[in-house]
């Protein structure tokens, strides 16, 4: 910027005077103004802003609608670092003045505190109202371009802030729908896994169940067999143990002559399944009394079948 203030301080001075003089105000008052107009001036000329903002305020207070006390308090409060107080007295100079040339110096001076303060929207204002009452203000046209300017480019920045911002937004409900969807087809998920576990629970019980009583079943179905088996072993055992005896009759006896005596006087007992010697022996008989009676049949055929040959040959 090409300037930040511009000082009035002799002129106030002046426009004071002039505009005590020109009211009809009471001698003792219009002195009490006067007064504390010069001591103000005096602190500000010395830099003892302090004092100088203090008797600024006591002028206004005899005088609530002085301009130029207004205006001289707002450049104090710029010294004193105090630059919304001074905008406020800048704008109430504004109000307040009679003359374009007071207006458009209180306007221009906003116009500078909004533009350090990066209010470049009212700054834009101020200087527009400055140039209003003053158009050959050639500073406040050239500020007001620059304020324009940083205007501009702060609407973009914060439109560009703003649509990051609202994608960064976006985006974070987005992902927060996607783990709220997320999360609820894993419930679902687990629920259905739940209730499939449920269902298919009753199922495998039953099947276990029936699958230890076919076990059961099965072993107690092996023991029987097995047992069976055993028992048959038993039976087969006992036979062989019986096969393998000798006959008491065949034993060799101490006596000789007496015992084979002894022997054959005594029948054989048959076993179980076998035949005794009396029954091989008519079993051979028999087959022998049949073998002798098909002999015989065979050779009566023979012999009538050569009668009938000699007696076609004798008849010939």
């Amino acid at each position: 910027m090409r300037r930040t203030a511009k000082n009035i301080m002799v002129l106030s001075f002046s426009l004071l005077i002039w505009s005590t003089f020109g009211q009809a105000q009471k001698p003792k008052e219009n002195s009490h103004i006067e007064e504390w107009v010069n001591k103000g001036l005096s602190a500000y000329d010395k830099a003892d802003y302090e004092t100088a903002e203090h008797a600024f305020r006591k002028v206004l207070t005899i005088d609530p609608l002085n301009a130029v006390a207004a205006y001289n308090l707002g450049l104090t409060d710029i010294e004193l670092d105090k630059k919304l107080e001074a905008a406020h007295f800048f704008k109430k100079a504004s109000q307040t003045a009679a003359g374009d040339n007071l207006k458009s110096k209180a306007f221009f001076n906003q116009g500078n505190i909004w533009y350090q303060k990066k209010k470049y929207d009212k700054a834009v204002e101020a200087y527009k109202n400055a140039l209003r009452h003053n158009p050959a203000d050639e500073e406040a046209r050239y500020n007001l371009a620059l304020a324009q300017m940083k205007l501009k480019k702060q609407q973009k920045d914060n439109r560009n802030k703003k649509n990051k911002q609202n994608k960064k937004q976006n985006k974070n409900n987005q992902n927060k729908q996607n783990q709220n969807k997320n999360q609820q087809n894993k419930n679902k998920q687990n629920k259905q896994n739940q209730k499939n576990k449920s269902k298919q629970k009753p199922k495998n019980d039953q099947n276990k169940k029936n699958q230890d009583q076919q076990n059961k079943k099965e072993k107690n179905k092996q023991g029987k067999g097995d047992q069976k088996k055993k028992q048959q072993n038993n039976q087969n055992k006992e036979q062989n143990k019986q096969n393998n005896k000798p006959n008491k009759g065949q034993q060799k006896q101490p006596n000789g002559g007496q015992g084979q005596q002894k022997q054959s006087n005594r029948k054989p007992v048959p076993r179980k399944g076998q035949l005794t010697p009396q029954q091989v022996k008519q079993i051979l008989v028999a087959l022998k009394n049949k073998e002798q009676k098909t002999q015989k049949k065979i050779k009566a055929k023979i012999l009538k079948g050569s009668g009938r040959k000699r007696k076609q040959d004798k008849d010939w």
